[in-house]
């Protein structure tokens, strides 16, 4: 909605399509991964493994923003000590159907900078052989294939931990909110200032391939927007 020359957002609005299209999303990953009910998989084929991940990454960045999205205007007092978590801690005495229950990190992890190291070709160094005629056995290393079994107990619990976010947006805005109430209060031992990397998102990809990632673009400026329509900090310290 455009009003003279200021845009004005419907945030309820744009929350609400853009966390059914994150629903759609999600359950398309839980048919990929073939996880029914909560119950997760042990082993993947190496190609669905990837091709879920290769989802799952811009899904989770959009969960993000969009927790930004939902804690825009929420204010809250710092607690008594920084004693929540905010990373991807287990849940204690949290089970899923044979895998470990995890907690979604509403803060990103930095990119990593620096030089990359040199690749290292995989296999069994130089071939020498000796006059002898007495040569080394040597086994032909081992080629990844489409169908090999990865351990996919990890992608479960990941895939389960947004999920489980997605369904408690209030929830996740109000550790969110109380992560920034202990940053604006100096509690944090952590110089990070904002719940997201800057730059461009996990997972953000220039061709859009999938739906997510237009998603994750639509996601992405809006909580990028929230920097100039949150309403500023209360003096009360709420």
């Amino acid at each position: 909605m455009i009003h003279g020359n200021v845009k004005v957002i419907d945030w309820a609005l744009a929350r609400e399509r853009n966390r059914e299209a994150l629903l759609r999303v999600l359950a398309l990953l839980f048919s990929m991964a073939g996880v029914v009910n909560g119950a997760a998989v042990a082993v993947l084929p190496r190609h669905i493994h990837s091709a879920v991940l290769r989802v799952l990454r811009p899904a989770e960045s959009a969960l993000r923003r969009l927790i930004v999205i939902e804690a825009r205007d929420l204010r809250v007092a710092p607690p008594a000590s920084p004693v929540e978590r905010v990373g991807p801690a287990k849940i204690r005495g949290a089970r899923g159907h044979g895998v470990r229950a995890y907690g979604f990190a509403i803060i990103e992890p930095l990119q990593k900078v620096g030089f990359a190291k040199p690749p290292v070709p995989k296999g069994q160094g130089p071939r020498i052989s000796f006059f002898d005629g007495f040569d080394p056995v040597r086994e032909t290393p081992s080629v990844p294939l489409p169908d090999d079994p990865v351990d996919a107990t990890r992608l479960c619990g990941r895939l389960m931990a947004a999920r489980r976010a997605l369904d408690s947006l209030p929830k996740q805005a109000l550790r969110l909110a109380r992560w920034q109430a202990r940053r604006d209060a100096g509690m944090l031992k952590s110089p990070r200032t904002r719940a997201l990397r800057p730059g461009r998102p996990p997972g953000h990809r220039a061709r859009h391939k999938h739906p997510v990632d237009q998603l994750l673009s639509d996601c992405h400026a809006l909580a990028l927007y929230t920097n100039y329509t949150r309403a500023p900090p209360d003096p009360s310290g709420l």
